[in-house]
Parts: C-alpha cells; structure tokens; sequence
C-alpha cells in the first residue's frame, strides 16, 4: 500500500511562496529546507520592531539564530521556533516565566486563538526577537523573569536595555 499524503508546501505551492517571499523579508539569511513538514533556519534581527533600537543593542547580544519547524497542519498548526544559538540552559525550560516548552521550543502564543491560518510566521519571528533579547537581560541579571506580553509592541524594557547596555560597556 502506497500513500497518496502530501505536506502543506506540496499542496499549497503558493503559500510556501508567500511563507519563504514573507520570511526572508523579515530575516534575509533564513534558508528554506523541504524535507518532511519543512523548515526555516538561520540568524532573525536584533532589533526588528518599528522603534528605535537602543544605541550598542549588538553588544547585549550576538546574532539570534533559529530553526522554524512547520508541522504538516501548517497553516492550520503554528510552526514552532527553536533556539539554536544562543541555547538557553535546559534548567529553565518547561517554566512559563521564561516562555520556554520543556522541547526547548518559544513559547511564544499565550492562546490558540493568537494563531489563525492566514497568520503570519514573522509574527511569530518577531516575537522571537524579543525573546532572545529578554534573555540577554536575565543573563546579564537585568530582570529575574520574562515578561507576559514581550516587548514587539511595548517599549517599557527600552531604557532598561539602554542601561543594561551601559553596564556592560563600563
């Protein structure tokens, strides 16, 4: 018995297009593989949201490099980011407060209903932005815990970072 089943890039060729056009428009080294579900992988920005970036944000933190791993129910499914470098430590994994899934995938959807078919995986690169940058923060103990919404859209981390960029420099 032969199966017939195909993946969501096979059977969708427009959408892997406007996936791969999207991602790479947010992180232009992000390199596609199309084995299995598929996946994405390489460095995403320090500092991609429509603010200002704090002055020396490439000293708090070295380039943030990821696999995007889709499921064959994508778009229906999120794919699921995975840090690569850094690797957060494993004791902090599977704790809300870091946003980190016992794999040592991003947690980064509070709920499922933050996730729709037609939604976009940059949404979900820039929140990994955010992450890693939180997560120079706790290693340089700037903060103890991440925050509940991350900092795309909320710039109240934006003098902390300063500061913490700061510190390290003196």
């Amino acid at each position: 018995m032969t199966s017939d089943a195909r993946t969501w890039w096979e059977d969708d060729p427009a959408r892997l297009e406007q996936e791969i056009s999207d991602t790479q428009g947010f992180a232009p080294l992000l390199t596609w593989t199309p084995e299995g579900a598929g996946r994405l992988e390489g460095p995403l920005p320090l500092w991609p949201f429509s603010r200002s970036a704090p002055v020396g944000i490439s000293d708090l933190l070295d380039p943030f490099v990821v696999r995007v791993e889709y499921g064959h129910a994508f778009p229906a499914a999120p794919p699921q980011v995975l840090p690569l470098v850094p690797q957060p430590v494993p004791s902090i994994r599977g704790f809300t407060q870091y946003h980190l899934l016992p794999s040592g995938r991003l947690c980064l959807l509070q709920n499922a209903d933050q996730w729709y078919p037609w939604s976009s995986t940059t949404e979900l690169l820039l929140k990994a932005s955010g992450w890693a940058i939180e997560l120079a923060l706790l290693e340089a103990k700037a903060i103890t815990e991440m925050s509940v919404s991350g900092i795309v859209d909320d710039a109240s981390f934006d003098d902390l970072i300063a500061a913490t960029i700061a510190a390290t420099d003196s």
